[in-house]
């Protein structure tokens, strides 16, 4: 083996370790400081894009303890914004992102997240809301390790990319070759 890939190998094993820690951190947090900080992070994304109204926004289907930002997709939509949500079209691909508004009818993908109908126009958005696991202080984001985003990001550079996390998982770590720091992270303390 050689010395890059056993350095590769013991950056991933740290990245999962984060990855593990962060995830049961965001599960310990109480009913209450979620909504708080939910309430926090929507009231700041409305505000954002009451100034800077993008023409398609992808949203994500909060799962896993995400900030659950579902309320605020429905004042984004009344706002006139078109709203996406990503889709999984196969393992090591990039998502793709089909046409959603709320009370739209659902299907559940293979990882049981509900995800516009097949049938849904596929559109591209000009800026990602994209969910964090956690992230650094120069704006690179650790998400799941699948790799969907990274994808995505590298095929769409100039994308708007605003990462979605709670202060409190902002952490310490080295992004790797593939991570592309996002445009903006907000938390419940913008």
């Amino acid at each position: 083996m050689t010395q890059q890939s056993t350095s590769e190998n013991e950056e991933s094993s740290k990245r999962q370790t984060l990855r593990r820690e962060l995830l049961s951190l965001r599960r310990n947090f109480s009913p209450e400081n979620r909504l708080a900080w939910n309430q926090a992070i929507s009231q700041g994304l409305l505000s954002l894009f009451e100034a800077e109204k993008p023409q398609c926004l992808a949203v994500y289907w909060p799962i896993q303890g995400e900030p659950d930002l579902l309320a605020s997709y429905q004042v984004l939509h009344q706002m006139g914004i078109s709203l996406a949500l990503p889709v999984v079209v196969g393992k090591n691909c990039a998502l793709e992102f089909a046409a959603w508004a709320p009370h739209d009818v659902m299907d559940i993908d293979s990882y049981g997240i509900p995800t516009p109908l097949s049938s849904a126009k596929r559109v591209q958005p000009d800026t990602l809301l994209i969910p964090c696991v956690g992230f650094n202080t120069n704006n690179y984001r650790l998400g799941y390790g699948g790799g969907y985003y990274d994808r995505t990001l590298a095929q769409i550079p100039a994308c708007h990319t605003i990462g979605i996390a709670y202060k409190n998982t902002c952490v310490s770590f080295e992004p790797n070759q593939y991570d592309i720091a996002m445009a903006r992270i907000i938390t419940e303390e913008i």
